[in-house]
């Protein structure tokens, strides 16, 4: 699958494998986002050796890495500093930087390899000898403080430390791999699959959304039906309380409290705090402040970070349970195992799509202010995320490039009966929250995924403040 949407993360790698000031960089993102594929992307322009670390004991780890670095086999009791002592000598002999990649680096970690303080000290002598040595790990992002800790531990001759996170494709990116015609069934076709390649690769874009949930989800043997499990458990032993909190999640962004009360068997708030954090270490969530919060808040709503994880978790999950309740809870019964997938589809799914977008939409509009804006307002956010306090709630606000103050109203149902017109929402969260006030230009931005009604297209025309961005140009 093409490496399209990674300019960012290629370029940071390769501007910290140009350099001989020797390196440890870490790639890091959820699984199957594409990570190993970037770094050989990257790397095949440099003298390098790719090591794939396989589930074996640590002494085994040492043997096979002896044995790709072209030595002999090692002794049980030969232990890491000479084990990167070796790869020193081989970089010392290489003009162009050298570089060692260790993939699935987080199998090292389960062998319980004491790995960091060696190959840290042997990047120190690297820099001392001035030998152009660089070291990537692709792994979870959760090794990053033990390894930034570990580098601040050094002298002054450390190696640089580098995170490439490597998030899933935004919607712009994703868009040539998904079914649709219009932009807004493509944008529906995000919503449902998300942007982790792979599950991308397993799409036919010849076929609607519905077609593809019930080959790729909801048939018998369906290839994606247990997806959002099986990466879960891969890398936890004990899964039951990270299942209802994305659970809950799936339902779109929550405060703390909201996510502890969707796990039942936790007597106290505090207890959730570590959960959460090895989910945002895997990948699978995030956390969001208010734009305008202080240095020191400590307000937070958590999201997940791919919509394919909302969607799984929220309808595919309770089907694949036979569960009463949502999606199935407006129709009574749980499907029977005897149902045809197109009916689970055609009345389970599908009645909800809208509002699963609902949730979704604010997710790809501030990845669109964040990455993509260019070509609708002549600048990207310098800053950007979400505006909320007691009294307001914008799904979208930050400041420009250019200086300017945006602030963003999300309608995926635009002109719903008994909702407020999204200008005037904008406008009593701006006068509310007062951020962005003094500077010269406040746009209002009005984000609709559906054709907006010509009521709505009208009032933005009026306002010379305001934009109306629909699917087609946050497709591009």
């Amino acid at each position: 699958m093409e490496l399209l949407g990674r300019s960012r993360e290629l370029g940071a790698l390769r501007q910290a494998l140009d350099s001989r000031t020797p390196s440890l960089a870490l790639v890091s993102g959820v699984r199957g986002g594409g990570k190993s594929a970037l770094v050989r992307r990257v790397v095949q322009d440099y003298p390098h050796l790719l090591h794939v670390c396989a589930p074996l004991p640590e002494p085994a780890q040492r043997g096979r890495l002896a044995a790709r670095l072209g030595g002999r086999p090692i002794p049980k009791d030969t232990g890491w500093p000479e084990l990167f002592g070796a790869l020193l000598h081989r970089a010392a002999g290489t003009e162009r930087p050298f570089v060692l990649v260790l993939d699935d680096v987080h199998r090292l970690v389960e062998s319980r390899a004491r790995f960091i303080g060696p190959l840290i000290d042997v990047l120190g002598k690297a820099a001392g000898g001035e030998v152009p040595l660089h070291v990537v790990l692709v792994g979870p992002r959760e090794l990053s403080g033990k390894l930034e800790e570990a580098v601040e531990a050094m002298p002054d001759t450390a190696p640089e430390f580098v995170e490439v996170h490597v998030p899933p494709l935004r919607f712009r990116a994703a868009a040539p791999f998904l079914p649709g015609r219009r932009p807004d069934d493509r944008l529906r076709a995000y919503g449902v699959f998300g942007g982790i390649p792979a599950v991308l690769q397993q799409l036919d874009p010849d076929v609607g959304v519905g077609t593809n949930v019930r080959r790729l989800l909801l048939s018998p043997d369906a290839p994606l039906a247990d997806t959002g499990g099986v990466w879960l458990e891969r890398d936890l032993q004990a899964p039951a309380r990270y299942y209802a909190i994305l659970s809950t999640l799936s339902r779109g962004e929550a405060d703390w409290r909201t996510i502890h009360e969707g796990v039942p068997d936790l007597t106290r708030s505090g207890q959730v705090a570590p959960y959460l954090n090895k989910l945002v270490g895997l990948g699978l969530i995030e956390t969001r402040r208010s734009v305008d919060a202080s240095p020191s808040g400590r307000a937070r709503r958590y999201a997940i970070t791919d919509p394919f994880f909302a969607f799984w978790f929220r309808f595919i999950l309770p089907h694949r349970l036979g569960a009463v309740g949502d999606p199935w809870s407006a129709g009574g019964d749980p499907p029977s195992s005897e149902s045809a997938e197109g009916d689970d589809y055609a009345r389970g799914i599908r009645p909800q799509i809208d509002t699963h977008m609902e949730s979704i939409l604010p997710m790809v509009c501030r990845q669109h202010m964040s990455r993509d804006a260019l070509a609708t307002l002549g600048a990207v956010g310098r800053e950007g995320g979400s505006l909320w306090g007691p009294d307001y709630d914008l799904p979208v606000a930050g400041i420009l490039t250019n200086g300017a103050a945006y602030f963003g109203a999300c309608d995926w149902l635009s002109g719903r009966r008994g909702a407020r017109p999204p200008l005037r929402r904008i406008e009593e969260g701006m006068r509310t929250s007062r951020y962005g006030f003094g500077r010269q230009h406040r746009l209002r931005l009005v984000f609709t995924g559906r054709p907006p009604p010509v009521e709505l297209v009208r009032e933005v025309a009026r306002d010379p403040d305001a934009r109306l961005i629909d699917a087609e140009a946050l497709m591009g």
